[in-house]
């Protein structure tokens, strides 16, 4: 979808190799790599989401293929997308 537009990153490369497609992703945004960006759960900055207990974790690889558990909803989504 939308190639050289849209970075592309699945969830189970993301928590296996953190760093590399971090910095993978920082590059496509033309953005300066910072080092702080690996210890985002270290903030004391207020987080208001529903996940923010989540938000103060280190990654995990607790959640690495439970989208298929939904699999048959997500099929008509997911084919219309390729």
């Amino acid at each position: 979808v939308l190639p050289d537009v849209v970075h592309d990153v699945r969830y189970e490369d993301f928590v296996a190799d953190q760093e590399g497609q971090t910095r993978a992703l920082i590059a496509h945004l033309g953005l300066p790599w910072d080092d702080a960006v690996l210890s985002f759960h270290e903030t004391d900055r207020p987080v208001r989401t529903a996940s923010a207990a989540q938000v103060r974790q280190p990654m995990y690889q607790g959640s690495v293929d439970l989208w298929k558990r939904y699999g048959d909803r997500l099929k008509p989504l997911l084919d219309r997308l390729a």
